[in-house]
């Protein structure tokens, strides 16, 4: 099995896979832009104290330089938001009035900045939370679509990974990262754009540097988001190596694998050690380089404004807010050079979610529905490959079975039995060929209804952390009565155990069942294929877990429940199968005998020949 490569789209973009995160929010505008409305008043109240400090400055300069008369006029406080408040609240005594001016404005710049700094930080908190529970339920649904193919081809371990970690990463991006983003890129916008009111040539400096530093964060995101790429499917590597060796442990320790899982985990660990390590060093990196970008272009805006020319031309409130606000550049800059690396995380397990989110699903162009079938099935030259490339695992199928009768598919492993029973409910589309249910290609029916006729009891049980009774009644069964689901459990003599159980049918089994037996998982399993009480049943080895004394009592169960069923038995021991209406022997996805056991004992052939190899082990094993 290989596994597919973690990678987003290559013809999306960065900011094509941001914009798409952002899409997520249509039906939660308003408070976005609530909370965007918050972060820039935040903001602007960064630049608003930088304005009141200057006037602060030509206040108290004006001030000491009075000889008696105090109605100076307002303009001599310099330009700026402050000036026009400190009018609109004192008119021509404004200078006058500094005093409670003055702290009177500071106090109103907190209020609004605080409630800036609230709104902003709880709505962006609320959208993005809503953001990333779409988007994990979106997933999960996803993967309740997605064909057979692509689990196949994928480790569950990098499946749940991004679930968990990936959408972990998202939510790093679409939070903190989204909120400084939005706060101090406003902040930078905001200053520059000052800048230019106080003083355009000075502030023309910065429209030189900022290209520059566009460029070098533009070459550190590509790097960010290669190695996020890298670090999201090594974590996927340790998710998988860990659900093996913790489902896997008891063959672990039996068979001495602890060293062999302890170095596939130092691996696979080691190799995002060294990942995180890569970005660390990225990281690093990027946010000196652009502080020392910053720090020239303070640099040489400090040389230019120290000119006597330029000081003749400014007040000194004036200079104050400009060096300043040419002071803060500085924290928001790296701030958002910081963040960077959080947002390429989020880019490249987003990409990766999409990915996800854009693949095919199960086909599903029937129309058909039948409340129930007769179950009389044909299969016409039927062949399949599980890929293109790959061989044909079944070849030239030619197979009709009537309704009620049960025909039990038997021969050496590998040789198509699971393959051919697993087209059936459509888990794969056969190729060539065709498969009719009652005259009607199965293609023709609606999926869901097509399933809804067909009960499956595999040998890889699984069941589910819950209770006995949720384990049977499961799914679209939970409809069914208590009576029923009892009935259903005592047929396939799960009841003597369940009763047994300090609970009863409320007991918890556990992960997978783990609380039970493997008798009686299976018995669970095949009570819950009772009841369904479906036209066609699958049984693919449903007794080879059990005990011969629990087999034998289910395998007469189960002859009364296939009575009126199309029933397809997979089956290696041949004892369990000897009343069988008819035995289909299968070779290398072929059909090779079919006939009643007499019939095919008589023809003295392949299934002779196994039933003589298998009757010879038996009486053979020591007692």
């Amino acid at each position: 099995m290989t596994n597919a490569p973690d990678t987003e789209h290559p013809e999306m973009s960065g900011l094509q896979v941001y914009l798409r995160l952002l899409s997520y929010l249509k039906g939660y505008i308003g408070i976005f832009l609530l909370s965007i409305l918050g972060l820039i008043l935040f903001s602007s109240m960064e630049i608003a104290f930088i304005d009141l400090f200057g006037y602060t400055v030509n206040a108290i300069t004006s001030l000491s330089g009075e000889t008696g008369s105090v109605n100076v006029p307002a303009l001599e406080l310099g330009k700026g938001s402050t000036t026009w408040m400190a009018t609109l609240l004192g008119g021509e005594d404004a200078l006058s009035d500094t005093r409670w001016i003055i702290p009177l404005i500071m106090f109103m710049i907190a209020i609004v900045r605080g409630v800036g700094f609230f709104v902003g930080g709880y709505c962006m908190a609320y959208v993005t939370q809503i953001l990333v529970h779409n988007l994990r339920i979106r997933l999960f649904n996803k993967y309740t679509r997605l064909p057979s193919q692509y689990f196949d081809t994928h480790m569950s371990g990098h499946l749940i990974s991004r679930i968990t970690f990936h959408v972990s990463q998202v939510t790093q991006a679409a939070t903190s990262s989204l909120k400084i983003i939005i706060r101090e890129g406003a902040l930078v916008i905001g200053l520059i754009g000052y800048l230019f009111y106080l003083n355009w040539r000075l502030a023309a400096i910065f429209v030189v540097v900022l290209p520059i530093i566009g460029a070098v964060v533009g070459f550190i995101s590509k790097r960010f988001r290669l190695l996020s790429r890298r670090i999201q499917s090594s974590v996927g590597n340790v998710t998988h190596v860990t659900q093996e060796a913790v489902s896997g442990y008891r063959e672990m320790h039996l068979y001495g694998g602890a060293e062999y899982e302890r170095q596939r985990m130092f691996q696979a660990s080691n190799y995002n050690r060294r990942q995180q390590m890569k970005m660390a060093v990225a990281e690093g990196l990027s946010s000196p380089i652009i502080q020392m970008l910053v720090a020239i272009s303070l640099s040489l805006l400090m040389w230019l404004a120290l000119d006597p020319n330029v000081l003749a031309n400014m007040s000194g409130g004036e200079f104050v807010q400009f060096l300043g606000s040419a002071g803060l550049l500085a924290k928001p800059i790296r701030q958002l050079s910081e963040v960077n690396s959080n947002i390429q995380k989020g880019v490249a397990a987003a990409g990766t979610i999409f990915a996800t989110l854009d693949e095919f699903e199960e086909t599903d162009l029937g129309t058909l529905e039948k409340p129930r079938v007769n179950g009389h099935f044909e299969f016409r030259n039927v062949s399949f490959a599980y890929y293109e490339e790959t061989e044909n695992v079944l070849n030239g199928i030619n197979l009709e079975v009537t309704p009620g009768e049960t025909v039990a598919l038997v021969g050496q492993s590998g040789g198509g039995k699971t393959t051919l029973v697993s087209l059936i409910p459509r888990f794969y589309n056969h190729g060539d060929g065709k498969i009719l249910l009652d005259g009607i290609d199965v293609n023709d029916y609606k999926l869901d209804n097509l399933r809804s006729h067909i009960a499956l009891v595999s040998q890889n049980v699984i069941l589910f952390n819950d209770t006995i009774y949720n384990n049977i009644a499961y799914g679209a069964l939970s409809k069914c009565s208590e009576e029923e689901v009892r009935e259903a459990a005592k047929a396939a003599h799960a009841l003597e155990f369940i009763e047994r159980l300090p609970d009863g049918f409320n007991t918890f089994i556990g992960d997978d069942g783990v609380m039970l037996s493997g008798g009686q998982r299976q018995r669970l399993a095949i009570a819950r294929a009772l009841l369904k009480n479906a036209p066609v049943l699958i049984l693919d080895e449903a007794t080879s877990a059990l005990d011969t004394e629990s087999e034998h009592h289910i395998q007469r169960a189960l002859e009364q429940v296939m009575k009126g069923r199309t029933t397809f038995v997979i089956a290696h021991r041949l004892s369990t199968i000897e009343n069988a209406d008819r035995i289909v022997v299968m070779d290398k996805g072929k059909i090779v005998e079919q006939g009643s056991h007499d019939q095919l004992l008589a023809l003295n052939g392949r299934y002779a020949q196994l039933h003589q190899r298998q009757f010879t082990d038996e009486i053979g094993q020591p007692v």
